[in-house]
Parts: C-alpha cells; structure tokens; sequence
C-alpha cells in the first residue's frame, strides 16, 4: 500500500486555485440493490474494477424505484429501450474502433460523448411499447402483463407419477415484476465544483436488472438487465419525500484500471455481473479530478471527518483538520528484514506514502430521488471516502478495496 505525498500535490495546487468546475469525467456500473430474502446468498465477491452496493433497499423503496421504468413506459406507450440482444453493453471509446470507423460514426453524429467516452447507442437500441395492458419488447422477449413479469418460455423435467419417466413440459416463468427487479445501473458523467465544493452526477443512462441463478444449483450468476432508458432531465421540483426512494445509500465505484478488463467476463448472454464497473476513466482525468477534490480540502472549501467504516454517522464524527488529512497518507509500517551481523530477523518501521495511482475508487454517500414523469433519477452527493486495494501479505493477491486513510470528505450538495 502507498499513498499522496503532501508535496506532490502542493505543486499542481495552484493549477486548479482559479477554476470552477472540472471537465466532467464518465464511468459506468451496474450493482444488486434489492434486500429480499431469495437473495440472501447473493453476496458480492471483490473483484478488481468492480463495483458494490453497501446499502440494500428493501422491496417498498424497491418498488418506488421499479415502478419509475414501468410508469415510463406505460406514459410513453413506445419507448426506446436501449437494450441489445447481448444485454446494455459497455459504453465504448475511440481507442476501441478503427480509424474509418470512428471517423465515419463521428461525422454521422453516431456517437454520443459522454464525459470523455463516446457511446454508440444504435448498438443497443430495441423497443418497448405499451397497448393499454401489456408492455412488450419484442427483440427481448420481455412481457409484463398485469403486473407480473414473464420472462420466456422454458423447458423442466418433471416425473411422470403413473409411470415413474421424466418428461419434458414447457412453462411460462411469472414472477411480481417489482421483485424481479433487483438491481441498478447507471452511466453518469462527474462533476467536481472546487469552488463550491459541490460533486454533481448528471445520469445519462439508467436501466433496471433482474437476477439471474444458475439453472442446476440455484447458484447466483449476476443481473440481466430488463430496461435500460436514456435519463431526461432531472426537475428539482421533485425533490421531497414523494419522490424521495432512499437516503443516506452507501456504494463504492471503482475505475477500471484497464478498459479491457472490462470486457473480460462481463457480459455473457445478456447478463453483466453484479458490479461491474465498465466505465474507464483516463488516468490523466481522473488524477485531475483526484487533485481539485485534495486542493479543495487543502484550501478549506470542503471539511473532513475520522472514518471508521460500517459505523460510521456523519453527524456523530470527529471533525479533523487539514494537516490530519495529509499526515494520514504518510503511512508507518512495520517490516522485518535479516540483520546480516547477526542472522536474526529484525523489525524495521518505514514510511510508505499514497499516490494517486492508489486511489482506484470511491465510496459515495448519497440521498437518491426519482422523477418519474422525466424517467430520471437525482443523486444528492453528501459525501465520499477514497479508497485503495487491500492486498493479501502473503500472496499478495488482491482482497478487497477500503479507505485510503480512514478519511470522510464533507461535500455540498445543492439541494
């Protein structure tokens, strides 16, 4: 584990000491969000580049969530549902296509810019269209009919009592489509105001998952998603206790550190796995964006506070200073290394700095609202913890993400 020295980030302090808001940076992530209790055994395994929802919502604020995409739909009668036969897909950038092709698709206007990823949503585009009492996406084969979500055909071995012999037989799954409903995704674009100290989530996308289990074991293999909308703009209006599904929701988001890591394993049959976060967001942006949230606590705009994980309370924290922010990244450790007089081996305390190559996530405290009318969602950003990847000592793989330095940055949202 190392960390950010204090004087690295002193030099490029005054850069930012002039400007507003950042240019927006984009990421992308998917992540289980219903509490119930057929998914008790779904627990979410760390995986680099992968992502975690903290907070669970439990099936009345799941609903409130759920009943957003099918009211959309219901108003809308036909909307564009942007999801493809292999499930949302990972928003793509330049680097990923030929040259003709991204010159040919740039001036066609094909590409959609999201932060600093283009995004081809042609690529996922069906259709879900509602006649008064079904809803139906006919590439997808997704039916609601009276509230009940069946989800396809399928083939079950049953015994046949009079003779004892397994036969096939064809069924409809039905399931309560809220419940079906289990999990979240979103493609954002950041905003950092030093200024202000405000961070802002503009969603440009948001799509709804169902569960997905093995067909032998039962086993849980990830969210497929259901429907996935392009966000309108969010009216401010609409925030209040009506529109209001959850506060004080807790996840990580982490970058990918590789974009094609992303790709390894994510997506198959239309499923992505529980949290994969398939946004990439360029070392150069990112260290930016790392930088005016430092130069902010560093100037006094923005307050931090001692953290100590799952129980933590903001409003109950101890306050800290700047210097404690920074002497917190200088970390001391013990090691033992051979005295070569003696043969014994002997602790030695070293200092291990954080840089910003460390920082590979971040743990957002939020307040979530929805508007259904504008099929779109406003997350009310109160604070953030940086986080680093916990190693194993002894093999070194990786175990897990958590906190940079047991640190809680104070945000100020708008609203």
């Amino acid at each position: 584990m190392r960390s950010i020295s204090i004087l690295f980030f002193l030099a490029p302090l005054l850069a930012f000491s002039q400007n507003g808001s950042l240019p927006s940076v984009a990421i992308s992530y998917n992540f289980l969000l219903l509490e119930d209790a057929s998914l008790e055994n779904a627990k979410y395994v760390y995986q680099p580049g992968q992502s975690a929802a903290f907070t669970k919502l439990y099936y009345p604020e799941m609903k409130k969530y759920s009943e957003t995409f099918i009211k959309y739909v219901e108003q809308m009668r036909s909307v564009k549902n942007y999801i493809g036969p292999l499930g949302t897909g990972t928003p793509t950038s330049l680097g990923d296509l030929d040259f003709k092709t991204a010159i040919d698709k740039t001036k066609r206007g094909e590409l959609e810019k999201i932060g600093n990823l283009y995004f081809d949503p042609a690529v996922f585009e069906a259709t879900a269209t509602y006649d008064g009492s079904q809803i139906v996406d006919k590439k997808n084969d997704v039916l609601i009919l009276d509230d009940e979500l069946i989800t396809g055909p399928d083939t079950v071995y049953v015994e046949n009592i009079r003779n004892g012999n397994m036969e096939q037989k064809i069924i409809m799954y039905e399931d309560d489509v809220y419940k079906k409903m289990a999990g979240a995704g979103f493609i954002e674009e950041w905003t950092f105001d030093k200024n202000r100290g405000g961070f802002e989530k503009e969603v440009r996308y948001l799509s709804v998952s169902k569960a997905v289990f093995d067909e032998i074991n039962g086993d849980y293999r990830g969210l497929k998603p259901i429907f996935a909308f392009k966000a309108g703009q969010f009216n401010k209006r609409n925030i209040g206790e009506l529109r209001l599904v959850r506060e004080d929701i807790e996840y990580n988001v982490l970058f990918n550190r590789d974009f094609n890591f992303a790709l390894e394993g994510g997506e198959m049959d239309g499923m992505v796995l529980t949290s994969d976060a398939g946004g990439y967001i360029e070392p150069s942006a990112r260290y930016q964006f790392l930088i005016a949230i430092v130069d902010a606590i560093n100037s006094g705009q923005l307050s931090v506070y001692d953290y100590n994980g799952y129980s933590f309370k903001a409003s109950k924290a101890e306050k800290l200073t700047r210097d404690d922010f920074f002497d917190r990244l200088l970390i001391k450790d013990t090691v033992y290394t051979e005295n070569l007089r003696t043969g014994n081996m002997e602790p030695v305390i070293v200092e291990l700095q954080t840089e910003l190559s460390d920082v590979i996530g971040i743990r957002f405290f939020e307040d979530w609202y929805m508007d259904y009318a504008n099929m779109s969602i406003y997350k009310r950003v109160k604070g953030l913890v940086f986080l680093t990847e916990k190693k194993d000592p002894d093999t070194g793989l990786a175990r897990g993400a958590a906190p940079v330095n047991n640190t809680y940055i104070k945000l100020n949202p708008k609203l």
